[in-house]
């Protein structure tokens, strides 16, 4: 592990603070790339790319502090001191973000699954960095375990899953597979639903699917997240996630739910 890059007397660079820069950077780049190529306005995509991460950090954050309060209750200002007494939720801060950039692809009037297709695309190549640093940070790690690869991290003295690699592997096979898939799923015959073009929107269900089935299989391994009233809630949560991908993926293939014919 290796939280603290360097430090000196006037300063402290923490790595998940560089590599959190380097996601925001690379994804960024991303985004604006694929909206460039379609012809959207850049200036206006970059804006709302950068607005839907801050509006998805604050909520993160702000769900954090629900789910773990007892770490803040001392001091209800550490809430804002994200430096020495950082977390976030991920999940949430992705599904806010997604939230926003898709009000704001509706409000301006642009291909809305569109714009969701190339914000997955490039979120999950953010989303490795991220790992990266939540790994060197010793954070979001996983239980104990007595298999080889186990890791000791910051705080622990026994070896744990490490659960930050296993989701920066995800999300780099899901970049990959994202970024290959932009350019065949529109050839796609069971998608198309017999039309002559494919809607958009493919990229973005598959993406809920497969994060949805890859969180539910590697819970076992992971640290409960999200907890309401007591009881971990991160099951639910991904199992609507898993339900919410498959209907959208069903309807964006231009297919309708038919529930019998009126005699």
């Amino acid at each position: 592990m290796l939280p603290i890059l360097f430090e000196l007397p006037f300063l402290k660079i923490k790595s998940l603070t560089v590599l959190a820069f380097l996601a925001l950077f690379f994804s960024a780049f991303i985004f604006w790339r694929k909206g460039r190529e379609e012809h959207y306005d850049v200036f206006q995509i970059f804006d709302a790319f950068l607005l839907s991460g801050i509006v998805g950090f604050i909520v993160g954050r702000l769900f954090f502090v629900a789910f773990h309060y007892a770490a803040f209750s001392q001091n209800i200002f550490s809430i804002f001191n994200i430096f020495e007494k950082s977390g976030n939720e991920p999940l949430v801060a992705l599904g806010v973000a997604v939230w926003f950039i898709y009000y704001r692809a509706v409000k301006n009037k642009w291909d809305a699954f569109e714009i969701l297709d190339f914000y997955v695309t490039a979120i999950s190549l953010g989303m490795v960095f991220v790992y990266a640093g939540f790994f060197l940070d010793g954070s979001y790690g996983g239980t104990f375990t007595n298999l080889p690869w186990g890791v000791i991290t910051v705080g622990t003295f026994e070896k744990t899953h490490p659960a930050q690699l296993y989701l920066l592997f995800y999300y780099l096979f899901s970049y990959v597979y994202l970024s290959n898939m932009e350019y065949v799923y529109r050839t796609l015959e069971w998608y198309r639903s017999g039309k002559k073009t494919a809607q958009s929107g493919f990229l973005f269900s598959t993406f809920l699917i497969f994060t949805a089935i890859f969180h539910l299989l590697t819970q076992p391994v992971r640290l409960p997240g999200m907890f309401w009233n007591g009881i971990v809630i991160d099951y639910f949560v991904y199992l609507l996630i898993l339900f919410f991908g498959l209907i959208l993926l069903y309807k964006r293939s231009g297919r309708s739910f038919s529930f019998g014919k009126k005699s």
